[in-house]
């Protein structure tokens, strides 16, 4: 058995992080080797660096590369094939992913999960190895670092699903952050009549992003009370991506019937809200949790990126090396920088 040098990067909280060697062996039976193109930087990545690293671990999950070696039993990979990886997949083996009449045919619930977490390198690194489950075919007009962004443009995807937006609705994105603003374009694809983003005036570039990826208008949460732009029509989906707090006030300005459904995740005694009953009751309101694990629409968003490449180009405004890894997480916290960040992506020696 062939062993593959290696260098991933270590995150421990707060703020550090160091370079290790971390030799791979050949894929096992169902896996991948893939020589990572490309890592994009997600909001948890700045969670976990931030307070959710105890001790050292590996990172990194929107993840696109080239496939180098593929283990017994792969059938739908060859060595040279450009992929995406999901951070996790469902088995399609177990009762609850198996079709009826074996199973309940719900994979978006199942939970013994093909997943490449726990590895000894994940995506900040050189090399990886992967369930083939995780992996999807990239188009070959999309570039590799663009193709980083299938993971988390499929979750931008499920939470315009769980939201139901549809032909001539009025959407209130709330959050300009990738996932936002991947909400905004695929809204606008959906049929959305009228789509508005909300978010603090210091992400100006991530606002304006926005508006090039389709939204009618801006609120400036800062500036302006976020009701005032609709004392006509109250929204008819709210899709949240930022911290649950939100949540009590995206329902006081939902329309009648109206939907609210929410990715953002606090990860502090923040997550615990108060919400009205009665006005969910009386107002035929639904609140809806949107969580894209595992991943389903890896294959869609690819296709996507394909059919909408004006996503990597508004999306990724900045690329660093393995390497500079340090350096781009202190300039993703930087209040100087930041206004200038939409979305940082590290790219490897396998990208284009």
């Amino acid at each position: 058995m062939s062993v593959h040098a290696n260098r991933a990067a270590y995150v421990r909280s707060p703020w550090q992080f160091e370079l290790r060697e971390a030799p791979l062996p050949d894929p096992g039976p169902g896996q991948l080797l893939l020589e990572v193109a490309a890592c994009a930087v997600c909001g948890t990545d700045f969670h976990v660096a931030d307070r959710q690293a105890p001790d050292w671990q590996p990172f990194g999950h929107e993840v696109s590369g080239v496939v180098r070696r593929v283990g017994e039993g792969v059938t739908r990979f060859v060595p040279g094939d450009r992929v995406a990886l999901d951070s996790s997949a469902p088995c399609g083996r177990c009762e609850v992913c198996l079709p009826p009449p074996q199973g309940r045919g719900r994979p978006e619930l199942c939970r013994s999960v093909a997943t490449y977490w726990g590895s000894p390198a994940m995506g900040y690194s050189e090399r990886l190895l992967t369930p083939q489950e995780c992996a999807v075919h990239v188009p070959d007009s999309v570039p590799l670092d663009v193709a980083s962004l299938v993971e988390p443009l499929g979750v931008s995807l499920d939470l315009v699903q769980v939201a139901e937006v549809r032909h001539g609705d009025h959407v209130l994105v709330i959050g300009p952050g990738p996932l936002g603003l991947g909400a905004v374009a695929l809204a606008r694809r959906a049929g959305a009549e009228r789509v508005l983003l909300a978010g603090r005036s210091h992400s100006a570039a991530r606002l304006q992003a926005g508006l090039a990826l389709g939204a009618d208008g801006l609120i400036e949460v800062d500036r302006r009370p976020l009701a005032e732009p609709f004392a006509a029509r109250r929204p008819d989906k709210i899709l949240v991506t930022a911290s649950p707090g939100v949540i009590p006030e995206a329902l006081g300005l939902a329309a009648y019937g109206g939907i609210v459904a929410y990715i953002g995740v606090a990860w502090s005694p923040d997550a615990i809200v108060e919400i009205d009953a009665d006005q969910l009751h009386f107002s035929k309101l639904s609140l809806r949790s949107s969580m894209a694990s595992p991943g389903l629409h890896a294959a869609s968003t690819a296709r996507l990126l394909e059919t909408l490449p004006e996503l990597g180009e508004r999306l990724i405004s900045h690329r660093f090396a393995l390497d500079d890894l340090p350096q781009a997480f202190a300039t993703g916290r930087s209040a100087e920088a930041k206004p200038q960040v939409v979305k940082m992506v590290m790219v490897g020696e396998g990208a284009e």
